[in-house]
């Protein structure tokens, strides 16, 4: 393991490659008093993996008592999930019940957005530049943690790392690399290089840095060792000592529905998790590593945290029978990921049914590819439907696009329908797959993961009150 240090230096070269972003989100926080300052903070930045990230540290750090700012994007149902307190463990099982705490009130950011409002004003007014929506969210939960003085704030990036509106940050407790992939190559740049050069923006002057490492990830080795090349550069220049983990750092001991169990190669250490995909092993032990760098929380504490953590709407299970899975992947790397994980529930003899919408400024092809085209599982149906998002993708050509797919696969008898409405896309779904006795699988978009769970939540309060009212009749 590598040896880390949280003796931060601020590096000029760092400040130079973030100036734009100074120039806008760090002039808008300066006239809001800098809130961010002497907050401690784990950066976290990645194509795939940083919110379950996230959710590792959040836990970790609740099980060892501490208040917690958690800072994520995008949110699945309301906006204010993106930015919530827990405080200690008490908040974190009522979390882990599925209940809306630690969110931050609606009362709450009417009050705190009108000095930032004020300041974006005065930033357009004298430099020119025009914060971005972002910017002033990242504003909002900067004010809120330090308003309640949190004692750590878990940050995810919004998106790519080096000009983003949480790099303002300069002594990260530690910077956190999730998988790399291609996504958002609109702004991120085409290459591998390119995008890795965004996200390493985050590494700082001597604070620790934890990558996944990329030859873990579900990119080509040629992808993977420029990743690795990048990140390398870039901590050298920095001065920032750089820990890989990836799967031979893993041995698996069990998996089920209930979740994995595994082992940390260099310690012995065995951990729990109740999540599913084939990843997280390596997820929460960035996590943990990070934690236990910073000096935050003992082993206990790290066990009970990883035990404990959920991630809403990534591989969750929403109902037991039919088994129904809910994912929000939407690049090819998550729906390689996916085939996965569907291959050892399912054993190859449980078909599936899926559910599916796609942005169509997403690579929906290659994500399709990824989840269709397996030999893992056998597909019963498969329903499009639209997230709602003006970005959706028509249903009737994401069908198009499926039955061109399984037309060369040993699925293709498989049923496939459309339907743009997705709570009738939803009914239809379930009831193919009670007939099949059938996993469900959503995925191909957050946006549609969010719907999905607040209508499975709605069916769920209907069968309660169904029941209430027939134990009445009795």
């Amino acid at each position: 393991m590598t040896d880390t240090t949280n003796n931060c230096a601020v590096d000029k070269t760092v400040r130079y490659s973030i100036e734009p972003m100074l120039r806008r989100a760090g002039a808008l926080y300066e006239r809001i008093g800098d809130p961010w300052r002497d907050m401690k903070v784990f950066h976290i930045a990645g194509t795939n993996g940083k919110g379950a990230i996230t959710s590792y540290l959040t836990h970790i750090l609740c099980s060892a008592g501490y208040k917690v700012g958690w800072y994520t994007s995008p949110y699945l149902e309301r906006f204010n999930e993106r930015i919530r307190i827990f405080n200690g463990l008490n908040d974190l099982l009522l979390f882990d019940r599925d209940k809306p705490i630690g969110e931050i009130p609606d009362e709450t950011i009417e009050r705190l957005m009108d000095p930032i409002r004020k300041a974006g004003c005065a930033v357009i007014r004298e430099t020119g530049e025009q914060p971005s929506q972002f910017d002033y969210i990242t504003a909002l939960a900067f004010s809120w943690y330090a308003e309640e003085e949190c004692d750590v704030v878990v940050l995810e990036t919004g998106l790519g790392g080096r000009l983003d509106s949480t790099n303002i940050v300069e002594r990260p407790l530690a910077s956190i690399i999730a998988s790399p992939g291609y996504d958002h190559m609109d702004r991120l740049g085409n290459s591998m290089e390119e995008i890795m050069w965004e996200k390493a923006g985050i590494i700082k002057g001597g604070c620790p840095v934890f990558a996944y490492d990329p030859r873990a990830s579900l990119i080509s080795k040629e992808d993977a060792d420029t990743a690795r090349d990048v990140l390398e550069r870039v901590s050298r220049l920095h001065r920032a000592p750089l820990t890989y983990l990836g799967y031979d750092d893993i041995t698996l001991l069990t998996y089920s529905l209930e979740g994995q169990t595994f082992r940390f190669n260099p310690t012995g250490n065995v951990y729990e998790t109740k999540l599913l995909g084939a990843y997280h092993p390596i997820y929460a032990m960035l996590a943990a590593e990070s934690v236990r760098a910073a000096g935050l929380a003992d082993e206990k504490a790290i066990r009970e945290g990883i035990k404990r953590a959920i991630w809403p709407g990534r591989l969750e299970v929403l109902l037991q029978s039919p088994l129904f899975l809910l994912d929000g992947a939407h690049n090819w790397q998550a729906g390689l990921a996916l085939e996965e994980t569907l291959a050892r529930l399912t054993h190859g003899t449980i078909p599936v049914v899926f559910l599916a919408g796609a942005l169509r400024d997403k690579d929906y092809r290659r994500m399709l590819q990824a989840v269709l085209q397996s030999d893992h599982y056998s597909i019963e149906a498969f329903v499009a439907t639209e997230p709602p998002s003006e970005r959706r993708l028509s249903a009737f050509l994401l069908k198009e696009e499926v039955e061109k797919l399984l037309a060369s696969t040993h699925n293709r008898k498989a049923r496939v329908e459309a339907d743009s409405h997705v709570e009738r896309a939803l009914d239809l779904v379930l009831r193919l797959a009670g007939e099949k006795n059938a996993i469900v699988c959503v995925f191909g978009s957050l946006y549609l993961a969010g719907e999905i769970k607040t209508l499975m939540r709605s069916h769920a309060d209907k069968a309660i009150k169904a029941r209430g009212n027939d134990q009445e009749d009795l």
